[in-house]
């Protein structure tokens, strides 16, 4: 199996960080200002620009471009063509010297998905589930010594996965969450569960050989239920200074932990931060042999040199002690910034937008439209508006008489109907603009991520741990947060 060097990271990385740079601001723009700040003309490069006379030539282009993905048969936007292309060449997906496969991480085509349960969770959370506790048992296995190994699972949330591995596979298996109401709930799900778990076994085999169940799930009895010893949960907020060997020991009182009890550090989707400090958890205890963390909300990462933070973030952010971009000495030593709007976008799916073919719901135009109303009749609050949701609208003046109420503001209760006519009149083409603004803007989303994954990455081989790599675990369309960063000590 290749394994990715440093070197080779530091090119990928140069060759990602050209691409972005002539685009920070465009990546950080907000879509609340793109009427008063005019980002089509700020933003979209000229020569796109001039490829679009009309609503009929957007629409084309939206149609052909994204929904029909015909870059190599239209030749009706030759400059958009090439810029998608060249956007695309900056994928994660396509560095295949950085990917490394399940087949090459676990040997074998064997499929990934053990076992089928698809009660107690979404369909979305059931793949996810399956494949990160059978790939977490396989990475475990491989080390000889599975009878030896405890397994802890940051950012617990309601113990999907420590459940599965806790049930299924036997694992003891400590949950950490933040909040302590999670860490309830996920002793409580577990427990149902527990008592429905042979009956969903037993009809996920079934099905899995093709035979139908022949009566619905029952519940065991109390002596047939599989033991609740092998699992435990507690509320803690993580950080390099919390000792797992120690909280271990005081969660798994029955077993004999000594300090050199072997640990699997996993999470899936653990939230912003998080996932960094996973990564920095598993160097600094030498008892976390195995690493397995798939992350997410990215908008809620703590960054080094980035001054563009909302005060939404604070009380978050103020519960961090490291920052979770950049971790790897070659971007620190760079001074790389993305920016909270650029994070935010990094956590957006093109794969699913594409796939479903959505266009942005009608209140992102009609935020941006109500801004416009702001610097006629409040200028003072430009930028400043935080609105929120608005749900259950019927058309843009009752999207507005919403927005008025929920703000308590006047000055826009007092706005005419003959105005908000108007200016939807006036900005109307500005409408098709902002869709295929939204969708040239997105394309940029799997690049951010790439900066973001290839940073941990990094930061794993400067460490010395050359068994670290990145995995692309899930369907793209189904989780959007489909790669995990694995890595073993030894």
């Amino acid at each position: 199996m290749a394994r990715v060097g440093v070197a080779q990271l530091h090119q990928r990385l140069d060759g990602l960080l050209a691409y972005l740079q002539p685009y920070w601001d465009f990546l950080n723009c907000h879509m609340v200002n793109y009427l008063t700040d005019k980002h089509w003309i700020s933003f979209v490069p000229e020569e796109l620009r001039q490829e679009l006379e009309c609503e009929e030539d957007i629409n084309l282009a939206i149609e052909e471009l994204f929904w029909n993905r015909k870059q190599g048969e239209s030749e009706r936007f030759p400059n958009w063509l090439k810029f998608l292309r060249r956007g695309d060449q900056e994928h994660l997906k396509h560095f295949k010297d950085v990917i490394t496969t399940l087949e090459e991480l676990c040997g074998g085509n064997e499929s990934m998905q053990q076992l089928s349960i698809k009660e107690f969770m979404s369909a979305k959370k059931c793949h996810e589930v399956e494949l990160t506790a059978s790939l977490v048992d396989r990475l475990i296995q491989s080390t000889g010594e599975a009878e030896n190994f405890y397994v802890v699972d940051a950012g617990d949330g309601k113990g999907y996965l420590s459940s599965r591995l806790a049930l299924q596979y036997k694992y003891r298996v400590l949950g950490i969450d933040a909040n302590a109401a999670n860490t309830e709930n996920a002793l409580e799900r577990n427990r149902k569960l527990q008592r429905a778990w042979n009956g969903l076994t037993e009809r996920a085999e079934l099905e899995s050989r093709g035979i139908p169940p022949k009566c619905r799930d029952k519940q065991s009895s109390p002596k047939d239920l599989p033991s609740l010893q092998n699992y435990k949960t507690t509320s803690r907020f993580i950080t390099t200074e919390l000792n797992l060997n120690q909280l271990l020991a005081e969660q798994f009182t029955e077993f004999s932990i000594s300090p050199s009890s072997p640990i699997c550090l996993t999470g899936l989707h653990t939230c912003g931060n998080l996932a960094a400090t996973c990564l920095q958890v598993f160097h600094s205890q030498s008892q976390c042999q195995i690493l397995c963390n798939i992350g997410c909300c990215y908008h809620l990462l703590k960054e080094t040199f980035s001054q563009q933070e909302f005060f939404g973030n604070k009380s978050v952010m103020d519960l961090q002690t490291d920052c979770g971009f950049p971790l790897s000495r070659y971007l620190q030593n760079r001074q790389v910034r993305m920016g909270r709007n650029a994070r935010m976008l990094a956590a957006q799916s093109i794969e699913r937008t594409l796939n479903a073919k959505d266009l942005p719901n009608i209140s992102l135009y009609y935020r941006a439209c109500l801004e416009v109303l702001v610097c006629r009749h409040a200028q003072n609050l430009k930028n400043e508006l935080q609105v929120g949701k608005v749900r259950n609208f019927k058309d843009f003046s009752d999207y507005i008489q919403k927005c008025a109420k929920k703000l308590d503001a006047k000055w826009l209760d007092d706005v005419n109907t003959d105005e908000l006519k108007a200016l939807l009149r006036d900005y109307s083409l500005d409408k098709h603009y902002l869709e295929l603004f939204y969708l040239l803007r997105m394309t940029f989303a799997p690049a951010l991520e790439s900066l973001i994954l290839l940073d941990r990455l990094l930061y794993l081989k400067e460490l010395g741990y050359d068994r670290s790599y990145i995995v692309d675990l899930f369907d793209a369309v189904i989780s959007p947060r489909h790669y995990a960063i694995i890595a073993f000590k030894s």
